[in-house]
């Protein structure tokens, strides 16, 4: 599934709770270029695409879910995406050797940062991210997505692609509206 037909299927869903989905315009190609020199890797075709289509969604507009868990999601801007990764990286130092609670999937590298991560979707604040993985193990693969949780801090594998995690949380949402609506 890309973004612009996610958006369209999200949008019915909003108007049939009475709601209207709000988003940014589209970041341009230059935005996104000058954010790929910053991060210094590729946007996924996937993400890009996203981006290109909506600047992300303003904070009370939940626009992703990750499936199996009732926390509603907003979209980052481009901008609130790399200021994410940045705070990530500047806190990354206090973690070495950090433990998580459970051991992770062998797809995602060890460590609790990772210079390949981009987060591009946020719930309170940076308490929960959703991040693009472009710095995989061996077992995984490039754009596949995890979740970063804080407290207790875990990096947890989500789906194999962006595309996949469309499929799954426009799933989820038409499952159960009033968990993603909430608040609205």
């Amino acid at each position: 599934m890309n973004f612009k037909a996610y958006c369209e299927g999200l949008s019915r869903l909003y108007s049939a709770e009475g709601f209207e989905l709000k988003l940014g315009p589209g970041a341009s190609e230059a935005a996104l270029d000058r954010a790929e020199a910053h991060l210094g890797f590729s946007l996924t075709e996937e993400l890009r695409g996203a981006w290109l289509h909506a600047d992300g969604a303003r904070e009370k507009c939940p626009v992703f879910v990750r499936p199996g868990y009732l926390s509603a999601f907003h979209f980052l801007s481009i901008e609130e995406a790399v200021e994410a990764r940045e705070g990530m990286r500047r806190r990354s130092s206090r973690y070495e050797g950090y433990q998580e609670p459970r051991p992770r999937d062998p797809r995602v590298m060890q460590g609790w940062f990772q210079e390949g991560w981009l987060p591009f979707a946020g719930f309170g604040s940076a308490t929960m991210l959703l991040v693009e993985d472009n710095a995989p193990s061996p077992l995984g693969r490039r754009g596949q997505i995890v979740a970063f949780t804080h407290d207790p801090d875990a990096i947890e594998y989500v789906a194999p692609s962006f595309a996949e995690l469309l499929a799954a949380s426009i799933k989820s949402i038409a499952d159960d509206p009033d968990e993603f609506f909430v608040g609205l």
